[in-house]
């Protein structure tokens, strides 16, 4: 009879463990953990427009992301439409104020432009733009900013680790990948 009950307990510790908060605006149950990164936290704004965040991290690795419509209604799911191509303009022009408010001391942008993933098998692909920030204290942290609209609301990733650590861009790619397939609601 014991065994039984751990058995149970240990099948419901499983199932109450695997997700960490379920958002209604994209109809995802997000898990405790994606990519390695365990769930720390959800933010919810108080502007309706503005949506939530929720955070993922561990260690120096942060992957933060953000559900909201923005205001606009009818956004249609994907990355092809002009609205979430002028919001990512936004969401890049937001990273560059952020130097000249001096919350860092540089950013500078990688490569020559705006990138749409063509990551293979389930779930949306992203707009995408690697950037590195250095604060004011001259910590370098490399970043990257991804959007997607799904059910009608952007969604916003924002990945970013400290350069000296032992965190790279194969850590910040599987974060994504896993992501994705939460967000497409694949099969594991």
């Amino acid at each position: 009879m014991r065994a039984i009950a751990i058995g149970i307990f240990l099948i419901f510790s499983a199932f109450v463990s695997h997700a960490a908060v379920y958002e209604s605006a994209v109809d995802v149950s997000f898990p405790d953990e994606i990519g390695g990164l365990p769930f720390v936290g959800r933010q919810g704004f108080p502007e309706k427009e503005l949506g939530i965040s929720l955070t993922y991290e561990r260690a120096l690795l942060r992957g933060s992301v953000f559900i909201y419509d923005g205001g606009l209604r009818s956004l249609p799911s994907g990355t092809g439409s002009e609205a979430v191509r002028r919001h990512f303009d936004q969401v890049i022009g937001d990273v560059k104020q952020m130097e000249t408010s001096g919350q860092y001391r540089a950013v500078t942008f990688v490569g020559p432009a705006v990138t749409t993933t063509s990551y293979p098998g389930c779930g949306p692909q992203f707009l995408a733009r690697e950037f590195v920030m250095v604060t004011r204290e001259g910590v370098t942290r490399p970043s990257f900013a991804y959007l997607t609209v799904l059910n009608g609301n952007f969604v916003k990733l924002r990945v970013s680790y400290l350069a000296t650590g032992n965190h790279n861009r194969q850590e910040v790619e599987r974060f994504v990948m896993q992501l994705r397939k939460v967000l497409g609601k694949c099969p594991a």
